[in-house]
């Protein structure tokens, strides 16, 4: 009976932890939602979003999947409509940076709000300032786009990594020079490379002009470093940038699609695949020019799935579900089994798994298998895949990300696109809109460890993932979107909750139904995963109508 009493207090102090940490997760009223209503699409994904109550002008009969959400139409700003595609950076400036400061000032939501999500029909890429389109063009052999990164003076990026330092004037004293202002180059990103929510870290000087250091390596750049003391108004913390990540894709139902994917996000550790299909040419490991990499990313990732355990079947290693392949040439190229009716790949490996992740050099890749009907893979492989609801798109390809909008793909350089992806039943993309160099591409181990084995949110997962702010990538999918994993449901209702924790509790010890890694004892790391999972999900249900 006292081991009864015992085990019972034991787990009273778990649940109570539960509550105890909950509130520290990104909640639906910390995020604002940017819409312009004079754009359908706009306004349509708003609408299915936020619900119609805040989103008025639709069909006017939508929920919202997420109705707690901040909202700002563009249209009541005073601005011009910017229509989908690319944007000066002139208007950049002052048709979606000022009036989203503008609304948050307003409605005394700065510090409340840490994500903000853009809508389809926005514009997803901001041009150079002295040379639009730069950043599309073909490289010297060198790795470098000429002539702007060589002049260290590349002010292209995505809209959505810089309004993720909304409060800083990248653009001030930019006159067309090298470094002249902190729109040229890369940014560093404070909350590259965390493990916790970005609503843990304090935001207190949010909108303090922040000070950094440039280098100009090799004429090439600049790089910008976080400098200054921890505590100073002037230095970028983590609290300082806001997760921005966007909802689009081909069609409004295509987008639509996708959020619902992301609901209730469910993951069988027992059949779910992440697939990390290089070639030995370590792209995923180059540190040429900025010092923004990690490592050798696909081997990190596998390498710590593995320790993880939770997708590793009983006594195999490496994981059958965990797929890596490092060697060139076009007949070790992963690919799906869905093609048209009639037509099948000359080469490559064919993986029939539901897919949870996406890694691979893609265009890149030396050696890609075409189809019988003469289409070349490299646009089209991550299409072909049998994609698990949540599946996560992350190729090192430099301009995935280009074709929102009705961009297209880039003759010279044509390359798997994000949009395809998603329209092919994906989830969630982290791509580049414009050439951003290896250095810079976003890392798979912190997508996998934060969202994949983890419990923080997209939105905070995949900006953890990318080195570089003021650059080149974007996020796309829902922001609030988390993980459970079947190894942690205990009473497979496709939750993780208290119940969990107390069922995992009530088996006897030593019960190897209790080892959730699969390390050949029940410990607490064990009961840490359902707790912490558990943690994660009390955040949205305890909370989220508050």
């Amino acid at each position: 009976m006292r081991g009864r009493v015992v085990q019972c207090v034991s787990l009273a102090c778990a649940i109570a932890a539960l509550c105890g940490h909950a509130r520290a997760q990104l909640a639906q009223d910390q995020v604002l939602l940017v819409y312009d209503s004079r754009i359908a699409d706009s306004r349509d994904v708003a609408e299915y979003y936020a619900g119609s109550r805040k989103v008025p002008g639709g069909t006017g009969t939508e929920p919202g999947v997420r109705p707690l959400v901040h909202v700002l139409n563009l249209a009541n700003a005073g601005v011009p409509a910017s229509l989908p595609g690319n944007i000066s950076y002139a208007n950049f400036a002052t048709n979606l940076r000022s009036p989203i400061r503008q609304h948050l000032l307003a409605t005394n939501l700065t510090r409340r709000v840490r994500g903000i999500v853009l809508t389809k029909g926005l514009p997803h890429r901001v041009q150079d300032t002295n040379n639009p389109n730069n950043a599309d063009a073909p490289t010297n052999g060198t790795g470098a786009f000429i002539p702007e990164l060589e002049a260290s003076d590349v002010t292209s990026a995505s809209v959505d990594a810089e309004l993720t330092l909304l409060w800083q004037d990248l653009d001030s004293g930019e006159a067309g020079g090298p470094g002249d202002s902190r729109a040229d180059g890369v940014i560093q990103n404070p909350y590259r490379w965390l493990v916790r929510s970005l609503a843990t870290y304090d935001n207190t000087n949010i909108a303090s002009t922040k000070t950094l250091q440039t280098s100009l390596p090799a004429g090439l750049g600049p790089y910008w470093s976080i400098i200054g003391a921890g505590n100073s108004p002037s230095r970028l913390n983590p609290g300082d940038i806001y997760a921005v990540t966007r909802l689009d894709g081909r069609t409004v139902p295509v987008v639509r699609a996708m959020i619902q994917r992301a609901q209730n996000l469910h993951i069988n550790v027992a059949t779910a695949a992440l697939l990390f299909d290089e070639d030995g040419a370590d792209l995923d490991a180059s540190s040429s020019v900025f010092p923004t990499n990690n490592g050798d990313d696909y081997e990190t990732t596998v390498i710590n799935m593995t320790n993880d355990g939770r997708f590793r079947p009983a006594q195999n290693v490496p994981p059958p579900n965990v797929l890596y392949n490092n060697l060139p040439g076009a007949l070790q190229f992963f690919v799906g089994p869905n093609l048209a009716q009639g037509v099948s790949w000359n080469g490559g490996i064919i993986r029939p798994e539901p897919v949870i992740l996406i890694a691979s050099y893609g265009a890149n890749h030396s050696g890609v298998p075409t189809t019988s009907a003469g289409q070349g893979g490299g646009t089209i492989y991550a299409t072909t895949f049998n994609l698990a609801n949540g599946a996560i798109f992350n190729t090192i390809e430099s301009y995935n990300g280009r074709d929102f909008g009705g961009l297209g793909q880039l003759a010279a350089y044509p390359q798997m696109q994000a949009a395809d992806f998603l329209n092919a039943g994906g989830t969630f993309a982290v791509c580049n809109v414009w050439e951003p160099l290896a250095d810079t591409i976003p890392d798979n181990v912190f997508l996998v460890n934060n969202f994949v084995l983890g419990n923080l949110s997209w939105a905070e997962a995949s900006w953890t993932s990318i080195p570089g702010l003021s650059w080149m990538q974007m996020s796309v999918g829902e922001p609030l979107a988390r993980v459970t994993r079947s190894s942690e449901d205990f009473n497979a209702n496709q939750r993780v909750t208290a119940d969990d924790v107390y069922l995992w509790q009530a088996l006897p010890a030593g019960d190897l139904a209790k080892d959730v890694n699969r390390s050949g004892t029940a410990d607490t790391t064990d009961r840490g995963f359902i707790i912490n999972s558990a943690r994660a999900a009390e955040r949205v249900n305890i909370f989220a109508g508050r």
